[in-house]
C-alpha cells in the first residue's frame, strides 16, 4: 500500500487536525445549488453547481444554558456558520468542536459550509482545475457563496429562521475568510471568530510597518525548536544535512528508501530532504498538548526527544532512523505500508504548483501567494520570476498579490482603519501563522486574543482536559463576547 505523495501540506494538515473521530453530534450532508459566477448576469451554458454543506439541528431550539437570549418567534436560536476553507468540509467538522459545544449551550443551528473547488463541491468535477475552469475560484466567488447560501437557507429552506442571528467561524484560511466575510457582508453575519487568520502575510504593503519580512514564518518554526529543548534545531539540521548528502549516490538512496520505507527510491533530482522539511516546517502548527491521529501529545517536543537519541548514538544510521520516525507519525504511516517519499519544498507552507498538488496551488497563483524565503534546516529564497513562470505554465495566470490587500484591506483591517467590527482575532504563539495575524487590539469591537501556549487555531477544537489555562480561558472569553453581540441583535429586534 502506498500513501499519497505530501505535494499539498495543506491537505495533510487537514487530515490531521481532524485527527480521530470523537463523539458528536450527527450531522446530515446537504447540497444546495449554487451560482458558478455571481459577478456575472449572463446564462452560461454550466451556470450553476451543487455546493455540499454540513448541517446539524440537534441542539436548534433546545433552549439556552444559563444565557438570557430571548428570540422571536422567527427564530428558535443562533446560526453557528463555519466559513469551509480549503480542504473536504467533514474534515473540519471533525476539528471544530468549539463550535458543537456552543450550539449545546446556546440551542444552535450549526452549518459547515465547504468551499467551492474543494472536497466534493467541484464546480466541474474532475475538470474543475483546467485554466478555463479554475477561474471561478477565488475568495471573492467563496464569500458570494457563503451569502447566497445562508440567504436562502434563512429566507426559504430553513423553518421559523428569518430573525436567526449568523456568527460565522474560521479557522486559517477559514479564519480570513471569516474576517472578509463579516467585512463585506455584515447584514448576513452579526460578527466572526477569526482563529489563527494570517492576513497580513498576504498584505506585503504593511509588512515593513508591522516588523514582518520574507523570513517571519520560516523564523517562528525555527524558534519554537529552539525554544522546545536545547540543541534540537542544530540536531534537526544535521539529519537534513545528512538525508540530503546520502541521496547524492545510487546506494545512498537505496539506503533512504529502505529507513523511510518508500515504495521505491527516488531519483537524483527529487531530494528525499523535502519529504523530511516539510514534515518538520508543519509540525509547529500541530503543536498540540494532546495526541491528534499519529501526532503525539506536542509533536515539537517529541521531535525534539527522537532526533536527540539519534544524535546520541553517533552513527549515521541512527540518525536517519530518527529521521524516518518522525516522518511516519508525521504522514500516519502505518506499519505495513509504503511511502511515496515525494516532498514539495520550494515555497515554505506551499505555494503555486501543478492541478494534481490540489486547489491551493491555483489560488496560490491568484490571491495567496506566500512570498516566503527559508533559512535554517533548509535555505530558499523566494523569486517572484519563478512563481510567474510556474502559474503561467500550469494556468495560464500570474498572481497579483496586492490584489487581496486592495480588495479586502490587509493591515488596515486590524488596524481599526476599515469599517470592520465585532470580529474576534485568536492566534497562538507556537503557530507560525501567527505571525501574519492581527496580535495588537486597535479598538474594543476588534478583540485581539494571545495564547502563549496555542498552536494553529486550538481555541477552535472542543475542551479537552490538556488544553493550556491560557486556551481554556480565550475559549472563555470568546464565548462571553459572542454572547454580547447575539444580546445586542435581539435587542435591536425587539426594539
Amino acid at each position: 500500500m502506498s500513501l499519497p505523495s505530501p505535494f499539498m501540506l495543506l491537505l495533510v494538515l487537514v487530515l490531521v487536525l481532524a485527527g480521530r473521530a470523537t463523539a458528536r453530534p450527527a450531522y446530515q450532508t446537504k447540497y444546495f445549488e449554487q451560482v458558478l459566477d455571481h459577478f456575472r448576469f449572463d446564462n452560461l451554458p454550466e451556470a450553476s453547481w451543487s455546493q455540499r454543506y454540513l448541517y446539524s439541528d440537534e441542539y436548534w431550539g433546545s433552549g439556552t444554558k444559563g444565557v438570557d437570549f430571548k428570540f422571536s418567534g422567527n427564530c428558535p436560536g443562533p446560526i453557528l456558520f463555519y466559513s469551509g476553507n480549503e480542504g473536504p468540509i467533514d474534515a473540519f467538522w471533525k476539528s471544530n468542536g468549539f463550535m458543537r459545544e456552543l450550539a449545546a449551550k446556546w440551542g444552535g443551528l450549526l452549518i459547515f459550509a465547504e468551499h467551492r473547488y474543494y472536497g466534493t463541491s467541484l464546480p466541474f468535477g474532475k475538470k474543475s482545475l483546467t485554466p478555463d475552469n479554475a477561474v471561478f475560484l477565488s475568495t471573492e466567488q467563496a464569500l458570494a457563496d457563503y451569502a447566497t447560501l445562508l440567504t436562502e437557507l434563512k429566507s426559504s429552506i430553513l423553518p421559523n429562521a428569518t430573525d436567526c442571528p449568523v456568527i460565522s467561524f474560521g479557522g486559517s484560511y477559514g479564519g480570513t475568510l471569516t474576517t472578509y466575510f463579516r467585512l463585506k457582508y455584515p447584514q448576513v453575519v452579526i460578527g466572526g471568530l477569526a482563529a489563527s487568520a494570517p492576513i497580513g502575510y498576504y498584505a506585503n504593503g504593511g509588512w515593513e510597518s508591522h516588523g514582518i519580512d520574507e523570513f517571519t514564518w520560516i523564523d517562528i518554526v525555527n524558534k519554537v525548536y529552539a525554544e522546545a529543548e536545547a540543541g534540537c534545531l542544530d540536531h534537526l539540521r544535521r539529519a537534513t544535512q545528512l538525508i540530503d548528502s546520502t541521496g547524492v549516490t545510487e546506494g545512498g538512496r537505496k539506503q533512504l528508501a529502505e529507513t523511510f520505507h518508500l515504495c521505491a527510491p527516488l531519483s537524483s533530482n527529487e531530494p528525499l530532504t523535502d519529504w523530511f522539511t516539510d514534515a518538520i516546517e508543519t509540525l509547529p502548527q500541530l503543536n498540540y498538548p494532546y495526541a491528534v491521529g499519529t501526532n503525539p501529545a506536542w509533536p515539537v517536543n517529541k521531535t525534539c526527544s527522537i532526533i536527540a537519541k539519534g544524535i546520541a548514538q553517533d552513527s549515521d544510521e541512527a540518525l536517519l532512523h530518527a529521521a524516518a520516525t518522525i516522518t511516519d507519525f508525521y504522514y500516519s504511516r502505518s506499519p505495513d505500508a509504503c511511502v511515496s517519499g515525494q516532498g514539495q519544498g520550494l515555497i515554505p507552507g506551499g505555494g503555486p504548483g501543478p492541478p494534481s498538488w490540489g486547489s491551493w496551488s491555483y489560488q496560490s497563483c491568484t490571491e495567496t501567494l506566500h512570498q516566503f524565503s527559508a533559512r535554517g534546516l533548509r535555505n530558499f529564497t523566494f523569486s517572484m520570476q519563478a512563481a510567474n513562470e510556474a502559474c503561467e505554465k500550469y494556468y495560464g495566470v500570474v498572481p497579483r498579490p496586492a490584489w487581496t490587500e486592495m480588495h479586502f484591506g490587509g493591515y488596515a483591517i486590524g488596524d481599526g482603519l476599515t469599517g470592520a467590527s465585532n470580529i474576534i482575532f485568536s492566534n497562538g504563539l507556537l503557530d507560525p501563522w501567527h505571525g501574519g495575524g492581527f496580535l495588537k487590539q486597535t479598538k474594543e469591537s476588534l478583540p485581539v486574543l494571545i495564547m502563549p501556549h496555542g498552536a494553529h487555531h486550538l481555541d477552535l477544537r472542543g475542551s479537552h482536559a490538556d488544553d493550556p489555562p491560557d486556551v481554556t480561558e480565550t475559549r472563555q472569553i470568546e464565548c462571553q463576547i459572542m454572547e454580547g453581540w447575539i444580546r445586542e441583535y435581539v435587542a435591536k429586534r425587539v426594539s
